[in-house]
């Protein structure tokens, strides 16, 4: 946090960023089918190499997790501006941008090797993808925190 004195008895804390002012209201969502024909827990692993450290919700058909912070998709940015994919990031978030509402596809089956594979349509991961929807988010906001 930035601070700003605007008299004597008055000091300002301003954010860094943008995004830290709207992160409040923003839901991250990851969600993935799990088939009858894949090991449930190899699944697991997938989510967990790409977003760990988090709570996953585990229901009969998929697992998800519901973040309100961007931190959780901290080492998936890693590893997209590692890549230098940022730029087909940004395109699908904006393609599929409606009313504060995003989201954007990675493989299931990259994310078991550790990797971030973007994709633009479920027929592209074979035992279906990981959705990542980020709702209540301006898009501007979004790509400025990808790009930081």
């Amino acid at each position: 946090m930035n601070t700003i004195t605007v008299s004597k008895k008055t000091t300002l804390l301003l954010p860094h960023h943008r995004f830290e002012m709207e992160n409040n209201h923003v839901e991250i969502t990851i969600m993935t089918p799990v088939n009858v024909t894949e090991d449930r827990q190899k699944v697991i692993f997938s989510l967990n190499n790409i977003f760990p450290k988090s709570e996953l919700i585990e229901k009969k058909n998929t697992i998800s997790i519901k973040e309100h912070d961007f931190k959780v998709l901290e080492k998936l940015k890693e590893k997209i501006k590692s890549k230098k994919s940022l730029a087909v990031l940004q395109r699908i978030l904006y393609n599929n941008y409606h009313m504060e509402n995003t989201w954007f596809l990675i493989n299931k089956q990259a994310a078991f090797v550790d990797v971030v594979a973007l994709i633009e349509n479920e027929n592209e991961s074979p035992l279906g993808p990981i959705k990542i929807s980020i709702t209540g988010c301006n898009l501007e906001v979004v790509n400025e925190w990808f790009e930081s």
